[in-house]
């Protein structure tokens, strides 16, 4: 995985998604009813009619981007930050290939999906 140099995100901005994961089922399941627009980690209003499922994976591959351009400058920041990517990293791949080979995930979806895996897949 290959994450651009310098890449970080506003400390409000990581703080609101570690509270969203926080807050979420470990499952990628249909989960509660969505209503209305949500923000990504960026605090871009994204597609609102987007599953939960495609919301969990968005911010999972936003954190898992953040993480993994992170610098570990010492034992605990490379702890907290290998705690971080294998949280938010794990089982990318094969939740992309199962949200796009779902029927059900429309094209506005798809497009949103496919933005923010480009920079993760190898």
């Amino acid at each position: 995985m290959i994450a651009p140099a310098g890449y970080a995100l506003a400390g409000s901005a990581l703080a609101a998604a570690m509270a969203f994961a926080a807050a979420q089922p470990a499952t990628d399941g249909a989960g509660p009813p969505i209503t209305g627009t949500w923000s990504d980690m960026f605090g871009e209003t994204q597609h609102p009619s987007a599953t939960y499922r495609v919301r969990l994976f968005v911010h999972a591959a936003q954190a898992c981007l953040h993480f993994s351009g992170e610098e570990a400058y010492d034992a605990e920041r490379a702890s907290f930050l290998a705690a971080m990517i294998d949280d938010n990293c794990t089982g990318l791949a094969e939740r992309y290939a199962a949200i796009m080979a779902d029927p059900s995930t429309d094209a506005r979806a798809r497009k949103l999906i496919d933005t923010v895996w480009e920079p993760l897949h190898e």
